[in-house]
């Protein structure tokens, strides 16, 4: 009975066998037949011998200058994956395998390094500097209209609910009410002052003191 033909190290090394060396029975982990062929298919870029990749290389220099010649334009975004799809042909003439998810990104990058060296590219314009946002201040940076007239903002909603409760407001009722004190001052406010109001200690503290205020005069008032 003859002998059965063993894989080259070629074979081994590129992670492709063919009929002719192992019988299609089972691709096992990571492999997949193809063709008659035994492709791997992890197979990573940096797997490839480095004659396949300046081969690579030289091949999507050339395929970027048959489209810059025949289009007069750089093979950008979409256009770009013309000279992906002509590469992909010519490796897979050459016998080269490589997973196209391993393929397109790295291509991609030879084509944009081609783009952006060559005469016809066009930088991209900067964007405009973003706007610097706006400086806010604690209750305790204002003058003291400003916090009079916060103080008074605050005071009606804890009134309110006193009044319904006849208890203190809890906490997640303060945050409620910081919340809407900031932006209604922010909107209405803010611009007489040039300053935006921040939640601070400063200002829980305020509302502390003014629930607490109110909740005895409201009881008072109850006698």
């Amino acid at each position: 009975m003859p002998k059965k033909k063993q894989p080259t190290k070629t074979q081994r090394r590129e992670g492709r066998l063919s009929l002719s060396v192992v019988e299609p029975r089972h691709a096992g982990k990571n492999h997949e037949w193809v063709n008659g062929q035994l492709l791997q298919t992890n197979k990573k870029w940096s797997q490839l011998k480095e004659r396949q990749k300046t081969w690579i290389q030289e091949t999507t220099a050339k395929e970027h200058a048959a489209f810059v010649e025949t289009h007069g334009r750089l093979p950008m975004q979409k256009q770009k994956e013309a000279v992906l799809d002509a590469v992909h042909e010519r490796i897979n003439e050459r016998g080269i395998w490589i997973p196209y998810g391993e393929f397109k990104p790295n291509v991609s990058k030879m084509i944009d390094r081609l783009n952006r060296r060559h005469p016809l590219f066009v930088p991209p314009k900067s964007k405009a500097p973003a706007k610097p946002k706006p400086i806010r201040y604690g209750y305790e940076d204002f003058p003291e209209e400003a916090q009079a007239l916060m103080r008074e903002m605050l005071s009606k909603p804890i009134r309110s609910y006193i009044a319904q409760t006849g208890r203190l407001p809890p906490n997640r009722i303060r945050d409620t009410d910081i919340k809407q004190l900031q932006r209604t001052f922010n909107n209405r406010h803010s611009q007489k002052f040039s300053m935006l109001l921040q939640r601070s200690a400063a200002l829980e503290a305020i509302y502390h003191k003014l629930r607490t205020e109110i909740l005895a005069t409201w009881r008072k008032e109850q006698r």
